[in-house]
Parts: C-alpha cells; sequence; structure tokens
C-alpha cells in the first residue's frame, strides 16, 4: 500500500487510500490549496512548463510601434 508523508504540526503517515478517500469531503477552499501545493512540487520535481522563456530572446521584428 502507498503511504503519504504529511506534517500538520508532527510528522505522521496517511495511507494513500485513505486520503484518496477523504479528498471528495474537503471544501472548495482546502481543495484549492491542496492543488496548489500539489501543482508547485510537480514543478520542484521537474520544472515548470508554463514558464515563459526570458523575454530578452523574444522576437520583436514585427513589434508593434510605440510613442514611448
Amino acid at each position: 500500500m502507498t503511504s503519504i508523508l504529511i506534517c500538520p504540526g508532527r510528522a505522521a503517515v496517511l495511507p494513500m487510500d485513505a486520503m484518496l478517500a477523504a479528498i471528495p469531503q474537503f471544501p472548495r477552499p482546502a481543495l484549492n490549496r491542496l492543488v496548489g501545493r500539489m501543482i508547485d512540487r510537480l514543478d520542484e520535481m521537474d520544472g515548470d512548463p508554463d514558464l515563459e522563456p526570458d523575454a530578452g530572446d523574444e522576437d520583436t521584428h514585427d513589434q508593434e510601434k510605440t510613442d514611448d
């Protein structure tokens, strides 16, 4: 059985099945926080695929002219 380590003040191990069974009971704000933390963790592990490249290497030859 897969388990997940949670730290709500002290370390505890929660079986993955128990965590997945609890998710439908979470209120929307708690689900938002949970999903945000999971996305942040995946980005830490794999990098952020949605991260835009630096503007310095952007092709601007067809950029609109502005009156700056």
